[in-house]
């Protein structure tokens, strides 16, 4: 068997034995306490406490009906029945042809309407994604990922089963998710993505593969078993996607250029150079080599947010962004509320930082979120004060980040 080969021969005269074990008939008690009649055949992934975890979540999900929704790896199919019985209109896959059969039947037994179909993201291309995840865009995904580190030579399940338990896949079931996410229309423009990952290293390099990718994530909830192993469900999804982005060339500021404009919530405003960039009271903000600046509408509404959580979130993002693109979770620090420093042979240095700004009109209060970060310059000591640049992380940790130009904001905005 060659070494990168993780089941053999063995394996499908043990998988042949599973399946001629007679199926499970149980009732799953949802979130709301009704009770869901399933039938699970061998090799199918039956409810457990994760997935609880993951249905407590699809509860809170606000206004359900008629909204479209996709579960990859359905298994049993309970998570897929009660988004059913929610008012989700539901599209479920899964790569087992028996979790297929199983989520199917229980559909027709609690006369409940979900579309199964076979297949989904995985190491090997079995057909195109509309033929796991339809023609129409989702407004949420959700997935329970096979969250076990494969360990060879050790005993292990069936490939059916491990496909519900393990992630076998070198490159990752996130990173081929992201991947369909971007080069398809599987979510929708204002889409969520629910995954419930582990906290074991994959499960941990999932938040920063979204953030890589250009994805906003949160943590929506955790869950520990008893044995202290604890799940977390993150939300993903692409902030202000379906909003207006500009770029220009040069300009004074993009803090006052939008503060100034009629740009609705949501709109982004990029720029080359700023001649005129400031910082905190008014303070000066020079536009290195390459850098990024960049701003967003955040808020115009009739109320007015708290300035000092806003700057400290904003300051998180940058520092979340920082350390995903350079790969590093231990150069980087954040200054509260606002800036991000770079711990570099002993010496602290600001790499970047934020600046929340608003104002009054009427009855409207309108703030906007500036982000500026230094990528490169050819000269890091400043009258009085040094800066730092990803640049130099960047050659440390031998990583690659997008530098300049309008595709940049697709990193920074977290």
């Amino acid at each position: 068997m060659p070494d990168d080969e993780y089941f053999g021969s063995d394996d499908t005269e043990q998988e042949i034995e599973r399946l001629s074990r007679v199926a499970k008939q149980l009732f799953w008690t949802t979130p709301q306490n009704r009770k869901i009649h399933l039938t699970i055949p061998p090799t199918v992934y039956p409810p457990r406490e994760d997935t609880d975890v993951l249905a407590q979540v699809v509860q809170q999900y606000p206004h359900p009906s008629g909204k479209r929704f996709l579960e990859i790896g359905c298994g049993s199919g309970a998570i897929s029945l009660f988004a059913a019985q929610l008012g989700f209109s539901v599209t479920a896959c899964d790569i087992n042809p028996y979790a297929v059969a199983s989520s199917q039947n229980s559909a027709q037994s609690n006369n409940l309407e979900i579309d199964v179909r076979e297949g989904g993201p995985g190491p090997k291309t079995d057909g195109e994604v509309r033929q796991w995840a339809g023609d129409t865009p989702h407004d949420v995904i959700v997935w329970n990922l096979p969250y076990l580190m494969p360990e060879k030579n050790t005993q292990h399940l069936g490939p059916l089963e491990e496909a519900a338990l393990l992630d076998t896949d070198d490159k990752g079931l996130v990173n081929r998710l992201l991947h369909h996410i971007q080069s398809s229309n599987i979510l929708a423009d204002d889409g969520v993505v629910y995954l419930l990952v582990s906290q074991n290293e994959r499960g941990k390099a999932a938040r920063t593969l979204c953030l890589r990718n250009g994805f906003a994530v949160r943590t929506i909830t955790t869950h520990t078993f008893d044995d202290d192993e604890c799940l977390e469900v993150l939300g993903v999804w692409r902030p202000f996607q379906h909003h207006s982005k500009s770029y220009e060339e040069e300009i004074n500021s993009t803090n006052t250029s939008l503060l100034n404009s009629d740009e609705k919530e949501g709109g982004f405003l990029q720029a080359g150079r700023q001649t005129a960039g400031h910082g905190r009271r008014g303070r000066p903000w020079s536009h290195e080599d390459v850098a990024f600046a960049g701003s967003w509408v955040i808020h115009e509404r009739s109320t007015m947010p708290n300035p000092g959580l806003l700057q400290l979130q904003g300051g998180l993002a940058l520092f979340e962004a920082i350390a995903a693109l350079t790969e590093s979770n231990d150069t980087q620090i954040l200054k509260w509320p606002n800036d991000v420093l770079l711990s570099i042979d002993g010496d602290l240095r600001k790499v970047g930082g934020i600046l929340v700004e608003g104002k009054s009109q009427g009855k409207y209060s309108r703030v906007i979120l500036g982000i500026g970060c230094n990528i490169s310059s050819l000269q890091l000591e400043k009258d009085g004060y040094s800066i730092a640049t990803l640049q130099e992380v960047r050659y440390r940790n031998h990583t690659y980040f997008i530098s300049s130009g309008d595709s940049s904001s697709s990193c920074l905005m977290v």
